[in-house]
């Protein structure tokens, strides 16, 4: 492929990310209790703040020609500080890996006729042997499951169109999460996505590759399948996108895209749980490809989807604050790094600190605490330099 279509390559895991059956249960699970206008503000909203952050460390994956690991070790001093971000990553991918296959293995296991446990482990061992055939077979199989979710979602919304008209009155009055915190929930459902992208933009020869692959992979899907599945949730009452099939009497090929449509976004789990595990242990990554497999399947099991709420909201808080220290970082040339940890950890405490008075708003603290502790450290080395 030329150079100048060469950000198609790459497109499919940010399309996975953002054409994922569990954009439209963010939609779903926003959309609790809020009317049509505060959800599209919120999707909207947090949808912008997710690509810009995404896209800003995409870039650093081009210009530095490194991935994520690598990425994080310029932002943060010595082993400990690396390990630390690369045990994060982690823990992030590991527990989005069971919620994917919480959901998409449940949808299996109904197509199937297997108990849950069964259709979970089927459904998370097709992923792992197609994610051992290396990224571009993962790029390929993530936009064919952003098809399979293309699909589903029209499905849903026709099905939906003949029970009654469309639209975003649901059928709770008290929201499942405020205003504020939905900020949160946008951002938390692309956040580990955001800060890995390097890992698929480090070859990729222009910035602008980048943007582009933000806007038609990322920002402008998520959009419009949360707003489907917020449409969805006020029809059924239900934002888990498994359990809205049932209730809309599409049960068997229904489930079938559910299962497809979550393959690609399990795949990018896996690949760069893989890589944070090489990073955080020093042990290979081909044992982390299995050890994510098998701890992320325990939660599965667990019924760790149920929790995806929640989950997102903490990956709000935790993740753009090392985002804006790597961007900030990448040009520092003090040896003194120290305050790049520092500012990640304030941003944290912030953030959660926020998230946890009434009315949230976690994600616009923690970002705004690491931009003003990142402008405080360039501006004071500035003046050093100049004296």
């Amino acid at each position: 492929m030329n150079g100048r279509h060469a950000w198609v390559r790459r497109l499919g895991p940010w399309v996975g990310i953002g054409t994922s059956p569990a954009a439209l249960m963010t939609g779903g699970g926003l959309s609790v209790g809020h009317d049509g206008m505060a959800v599209i503000v919120l999707v909207l909203g947090g949808t912008v703040l997710l690509t810009v952050l995404a896209v800003a460390q995409g870039v650093l994956g081009v210009r530095e020609r490194r991935a994520l690991g690598a990425v994080v070790a310029r932002a943060l001093p010595g082993a400990a500080g690396q390990r630390m971000a690369a045990l994060t990553m982690l823990a992030m991918m590991v527990g989005w890996f069971g919620v994917n296959v919480d959901v998409g293995g449940t949808a299996l296991a109904r197509l199937l006729g297997l108990p849950g446990p069964a259709g979970m482990a089927l459904f998370g061992g097709i992923a792992l042997l197609a994610t051992v055939r290396g990224l571009g077979a993962l790029s390929w199989t993530a936009l064919v499951t952003g098809t399979a979710t293309v699909v589903l979602a029209g499905w849903g919304l026709a099905l939906a169109a003949e029970r009654a008209p469309l639209g975003f009155d649901s059928a709770s009055v008290q929201p499942q999460v405020g205003a504020l915190t939905g900020l949160s929930v946008v951002v938390g459902y692309g956040a580990a996505f955001a800060l890995r992208t390097p890992d698929f933009t480090l070859d990729l020869p222009r910035s602008r590759d980048v943007v582009a692959c933000g806007v038609v992979g990322l920002g402008l899907p998520l959009i419009v399948f949360a707003v489907i599945g917020a449409v969805l949730q006020a029809s059924t009452g239900h934002w888990n996108i498994a359990d809205v099939l049932t209730d809309l009497q599409s049960p068997v090929a229904g489930q079938a895209f559910v299962a497809v449509g979550f393959l690609g976004s399990v795949m990018t789990n896996l690949h760069s749980g893989r890589l944070a595990f090489a990073t955080g242990t020093g042990m290979g990554s081909r044992i982390g490809v299995w050890a994510v497999a098998a701890a992320g399947l325990a939660l599965a099991v667990s019924g760790f989807g149920g929790r995806m709420i929640n989950f997102m909201v903490l990956l709000a808080v935790v993740v753009p604050g090392l985002i804006v220290v790597c961007v900030a970082a990448a040009s520092d040339r003090s040896p003194a790094r120290s305050a790049w940890a520092w500012i990640w950890a304030a941003s944290c405490a912030v953030g959660l600190a926020v998230e946890y008075l009434p009315g949230g708003g976690g994600v616009l603290a923690a970002t705004g605490t690491a931009v003003a502790g990142a402008v405080a450290v360039r501006r004071s080395r500035g003046r050093r330099a100049t004296a």
